[in-house]
């Protein structure tokens, strides 16, 4: 079993990923204190949360893929438009991220 420090320090890392991510969609202006606040909240939350680490980690994966591939598309399809770009790009990451999520609870076969 891992020791607390490292968890913690796991969950702290987890915080500043998706409060990165977050910022965008939730405020309409950044500042340190909001990133904070949301850093120590996603990583209290990563905690209580533990038992679903490995759907935690699968979704912070696909979000940053999919955060990659949005930044590249937005490229081409938002030019001058850099106000709507970021919030486009962070909603895109965070579909995909729920998506995940609901996909992990949901299971049917198809065939």
């Amino acid at each position: 079993m891992e020791s607390i420090f490292i968890i913690i320090l796991k969950c702290l890392l987890l915080g500043i990923v998706w409060a990165a991510l977050l910022i965008p969609i939730l405020f309409n202006r950044g500042g340190w204190l909001k990133y904070l606040i949301t850093v120590l909240v996603i990583a209290v939350l990563c905690f209580l949360l533990r038992g679903w680490a490995l759907v935690i980690n699968k979704m912070t994966v696909i979000a940053l893929i999919t955060l990659v591939i949005s930044w590249i598309t937005s490229m081409a399809v938002f030019d001058k438009e850099s106000k709507i770009k970021s919030k486009v790009i962070s909603f895109c990451f965070v579909m995909s991220a729920a998506a995940y999520l609901i996909s992990s609870w949901v299971s049917f076969e198809i065939l």
